[in-house]
């Protein structure tokens, strides 16, 4: 992670509360802490602290929470978000669960299962917007750069199938031709013998199946970078000139009906109302977050009313239950103030409307300092502090209220601006003027479009005429790869049916061999039952006899189970090649589709052409659902192949890494890890936290790693936020925390990592130190202090110097 990195998600001052019969738990209280892109954040606590409702609240899983939560600069917490923020926080930040199944459905395939993302975030819909953009003039701009491509993979396909083909077929060839059993080898390697021509085959038509899709991405990556070329405008002269000329052609028959200057106030008028849809959105967003930010703290000053009250309630303690009756009512009065302003300032920006908040704090503490600090307990004291807050309890908002009327000003000032151009440029279109341009004129435009063509026709031709030899060494090259690939096609119908004449003689030696074991042990069956019928007395005929069958019973049953064996052994791989020859198919048809991308595929016939352009978008569309799956799952080290399967056919590692896939498929910018490797075995927790830790890196992904295991943290994570009951009580880099733990609660999370000296120690039943949260009750206000470079405690004055002079650190 680069230290300049930007920071992708900010957090500040998160809170969830939970009630339960009247009582409130602080799951969450005051939690900030900052993302950059590319790093991983470690959030650590033992079960209970926070963690995981932490990264539930950022996906919005709860209903309420306070706090601010910005995504990429777009806020995406409180009350209510816009469609479009909503679908924006949904595609850009991804959670990973601790049990793989909980984002798997066990009814469905992976590739149903990896597609549903990229459906319901609308991923594909926008690339293929994209390619649909310019799609016609890349294809026309490099249609023989894209043939001879085309050519030239079709050339590396045919080599990789014939490169084996021809090793493979002719050696299985001469083995079968004349092919007999040795029977005297035992079964097992006479079954081998045949059957190893299946093993050969699998593996190569699996190593042939995987250079085609090599090649088939090859096709995919060409496109794009042609399409890049092309938009960076890297296209031939004769090209320009006939984007230029078309977009001539279309200005004169504007010009047709709009003079010069009718003309640019048509383009101006255009741009205008662009610009005002885009403020109103702005306004639209600018609204909603306005009033999400004074619901946070309507709904945070209630809380902390409700917890006052709660609290003075259950105290025993006359000077605490007047703190908190102060407290309580002072609340209110903040919550009353807010409920006023919030009407009157419809237009302060989100990090306006938290100055406005920090700003009525700091006079409600200047308030109680100053008028409630010193009163004490007595018989009025509720009408004492009521009357204080009633009386002297006066916000001036006047600053602020300056700065929303700004805020207002400039807002209509700007629409009144695009307003009064728009209208003035109606003024000049509904004047009657002499058009600016004539037939004559779109008759030459059009003359100049026919003339651009032809030279472009012309300059494809000297271009064609140019590389036509090396397209004939292409298709030569490409006719002579074919007819090895039938010769060598022959040779498999050849080996195949011979295959199966040889397993069936095989089989047929195994029944015979069955049906003489059968035999021999009918006979000894009768020969005992005439023993035991003629009750002979001698035990050691029959005991010999009765071993006898038993004998021959096993070697029935040997035989009976080897065959089922051997059958299938045979039938699953027969299985496995006939997917294969099914997944060549659907490849085939895929590579269709890319030709059709690629305008390759073009024929003589307009209305075939006009039929294929039709399907292009539906074609194009599910490709793109395709080769977005299998790039996926290759991402997380996972075949395309399985893309077919179902999550119960997967391993727990396997499956987590599916989850990650389905994680990173609609690209987003954050990922909340919660305990992703707790549930795997530990011989695959490392190889999935690589992953993770590569990944982020690579596609420059910010992630929360929740989790319990300090050690894993410590290798993956670039900053770590100690959490306990709700708060961070230590923060920093992870070098600085994991070097110097202070806090209490760090250190005694630290004695509970597993370590190799101490594995010979008698087990130590390790309880953490709450003592440090009595030395934070009322009257001492704890707070964050930065104690070295990149390291944060929280406590108050006096804890921080007692804890930083126990681990040797000075602070000022």
């Amino acid at each position: 992670m680069k230290n300049n990195s930007e920071v992708i998600l900010k957090i500040k001052e998160l809170k969830k509360y939970f009630t339960n019969n009247g009582v409130i738990n602080k799951a969450v209280n005051g939690v900030s802490f900052d993302v950059k892109k590319g790093e991983i954040v470690g959030l650590i606590g033992e079960s209970g602290s926070g963690k995981t409702t932490v990264g539930r609240s950022l996906l919005r899983l709860y209903d309420n929470f306070n706090g601010f939560v910005t995504l990429d600069g777009k806020v995406i917490s409180g009350k209510r978000l816009s469609n479009s923020r909503n679908k924006f926080l949904r595609k850009n930040i991804q959670m990973i669960f601790q049990d793989p199944h909980a984002a798997l459905n066990g009814q469905k395939t992976i590739y149903s299962i990896l597609k549903e993302p990229l459906v319901v975030n609308g991923v594909i819909n926008e690339k293929l917007k994209d390619i649909m953009s310019d799609w016609e003039n890349v294809k026309s701009s490099y249609i023989y750069t894209f043939s001879q491509k085309v050519k030239n993979l079709k050339i590396k396909n045919l080599k990789a199938i014939n490169k084996y083909a021809k090793v493979f077929f002719p050696k299985w060839s001469d083995t079968f031709t004349d092919y007999e059993h040795n029977f005297e080898e035992n079964d097992e390697d006479i079954f081998i013998n045949f059957f190893n021509y299946l093993e050969e085959k699998q593996k190569m038509e699996s190593t042939i199946i995987d250079n085609m899709y090599s090649n088939t991405e090859q096709l995919m990556d060409f496109y794009y970078q042609k399409q890049k070329d092309f938009r960076d405008n890297k296209i031939t002269w004769d090209e320009k000139a006939l984007v230029e000329t078309k977009n001539e052609y279309k200005k004169v028959k504007k010009l047709l009906k709009y003079s010069n200057e009718q003309y640019n106030a048509y383009l101006n008028k255009k741009s205008y109302k662009k610009a005002i849809k885009e403020l109103l959105n702005n306004r639209k967003d600018n609204q909603i977050a306005n009033v999400n930010s004074f619901n946070n703290f309507i709904f945070e000053y209630k809380n902390e009313a409700k917890i006052s009250w709660l609290t003075r309630m259950n105290s025993y303690d006359l000077e605490f239950y007047l703190y908190n009756f102060k407290k309580q009512h002072l609340n209110l009065a903040k919550l009353r103030e807010i409920k006023k302003l919030k009407n009157k300032f419809k237009y302060l920006s989100m990090s306006e409307v938290q100055l406005l908040i920090k700003d009525i704090d700091n006079y409600a503490v200047d308030f109680y300092n100053k008028y409630l600090e010193n009163l004490n307990y007595s018989k009025d004291f509720k009408k004492v502090v009521k009357s204080y807050i009633k009386d002297k309890f006066s916000y001036n908002p006047q600053k602020f209220l300056k700065l929303n009327d700004n805020d207002k000003n400039k807002h209509y000032d700007e629409l009144i601006k695009y307003y009064y151009l728009i209208n003035e440029a109606n003024k000049v279109l509904y004047t009657k003027q002499k058009p600016a341009a004539s037939l004559k004129d779109l008759k030459e435009a059009k003359e100049k479009i026919n003339n651009s063509k032809y030279v472009y026709l012309e300059e494809n031709k000297k271009y064609y005429s140019n590389i036509k030899n090396d397209m004939k060494k292409l298709d030569l090259e490409i006719l002579e790869e074919s007819l090895v690939y039938k010769r060598l096609k022959a040779m498999q119908s050849f080996t195949d049916k011979a295959f199966m004449e040889i397993s069936k003689s095989f089989f047929n030696y195994l029944n015979t061999k069955l049906l003489s074991a059968k035999s021999d042990l009918e006979s000894l069956q009768k020969e005992l039952n005439s023993l035991e019928k003629n009750k002979v007395n001698d035990s050691k005929i029959l005991n010999e006899t009765r071993t006898k069958v038993y004998k021959a019973q096993v070697v029935v049953n040997e035989i009976k189970k080897n065959i089922s064996i051997y059958k299938n052994k045979i039938d699953s791989k027969l299985n496995t090649l006939k997917s294969f020859t099914f997944e060549v198919k659907y490849l085939l048809k895929d590579v269709r589709t890319i030709y059709l991308l690629l305008g390759v595929n073009r024929t003589k016939n307009k209305f075939v052409n006009f039929i294929k352009n039709t399907a292009a978008r539906f074609l194009i569309k599910n490709l793109l659902y395709k080769t977005t799956i299998y790039k996926s799952l290759e991402d997380v080290g996972l075949l395309k192949q399985f893309a077919y399967r179902y999550p119960h056919e997967f391993s727990g590692g396997q499956r987590q890494r599916i989850v990650i896939a389905r994680a990173l498929i609609t690209e987003p910018k954050v990922i909340v890890a919660d305990e992703p490797i707790a549930s795997l075995d530990i011989s695959i927790q490392a190889q999935v936290v690589n992953l993770l830790k590569d990944l982020c890196q690579k596609k420059n992904i910010g992630m929360v790693f929740i989790a319990h295991d300090l050690s894993m943290i410590e290798y993956i994570a670039d900053r770590v936020e100690i959490m306990h009951l709700g708060k961070i009580v230590e923060s920093g880099t992870t070098q600085a925390v994991y070097n110097k733990p202070t806090h209490p609660y760090t250190i005694n999370l630290f004695k509970a990592i597993p370590k190799i000296s101490n594995a010979n120690e008698k087990f130590e039943n390790i309880s953490f130190e709450l003592d440090y949260l009595k030395e934070q009750n009322y009257p001492n206000i704890p707070k964050e202090f930065k104690v070295e470079e990149d390291h944060f405690v929280y406590g108050t004055k006096d804890q921080i110097v007692k804890w930083t002079n126990a681990v040797g650190i000075k602070i000022d």
